[in-house]
C-alpha cells in the first residue's frame, strides 16, 4: 500500500484478490506443494522457508504462485500467500487489511466457533490486539476479505474491546 493510494482502490483490490483465491484451478496448483495436509504452523515454517520478508523496494502482487515464485514478500504478500495455503489445505480463511498499513489472515476454527487471529509475516497466532498493545497503533479501520466479501472487523482488533 502507498499512502497515494486511494482507499476504494486498496479495498477493491483486497476484494478481488479475496475472490481470486478462492478459484479451483489455483487451490488445486497450491496443493502440489504437498503430499499431506498442513498444520497452520506447518503452512507458516513452509511460507518462510520460501518467501523473504523484505522491507526494500519489490514487485507487489497478490497472485500466490508469483509470490512463492518471486520470494520476496511484504505483510500483503505474506499474508495473501498464507491465505490461499490454509484454503488449499481445507481450511476457511480470510485476508484482512488494517486501513493503516498491514494485512493479516484469519482462519476459522469450527471447534471454538470462532476467527482465529494468525499475522503470517510476523507468525504469530491468535494474538488479535497486538498491534495496539504491541505495535501502538490506533486501529480505525479493519476489514475481513472472504471471497469477495466485506466485513467490518475493528473492533475484534481493539484493545479497548
Amino acid at each position: 500500500m502507498t499512502s497515494n493510494t486511494p482507499p476504494s482502490q486498496i479495498i477493491e483490490m483486497y476484494r478481488s484478490a479475496s475472490k481470486s483465491l478462492s478459484d479451483p484451478s489455483l487451490l488445486r496448483q497450491l496443493q502440489e506443494f504437498f503430499d499431506e495436509k498442513q498444520t497452520l504452523v506447518e503452512l507458516l515454517e513452509w511460507i518462510h522457508s520460501r518467501v523473504k520478508f523484505d522491507k526494500g523496494e519489490i514487485a507487489r502482487n497478490t497472485d500466490p504462485l508469483k509470490i512463492v515464485r518471486y520470494g520476496r514478500g511484504k505483510c500483503r504478500e505474506f499474508s495473501v500467500l498464507f491465505t490461499a495455503l490454509c484454503l488449499a489445505n481445507g481450511y476457511r480463511a480470510r485476508l484482512i487489511l488494517d486501513m493503516s498499513d498491514h494485512a493479516w489472515s484469519e482462519i476459522w476454527d469450527s471447534k471454538q466457533m470462532r476467527w482465529v487471529h494468525v499475522d503470517p509475516s510476523e507468525k504469530r497466532v491468535d494474538d488479535p490486539k497486538m498491534y495496539e498493545r504491541d505495535w501502538k497503533k490506533n486501529l480505525k479501520e479493519v476489514y475481513a476479505f472472504e471471497n469477495g466479501e466485506l466485513e467490518d472487523v475493528t473492533e475484534h482488533y481493539r484493545v479497548s474491546a
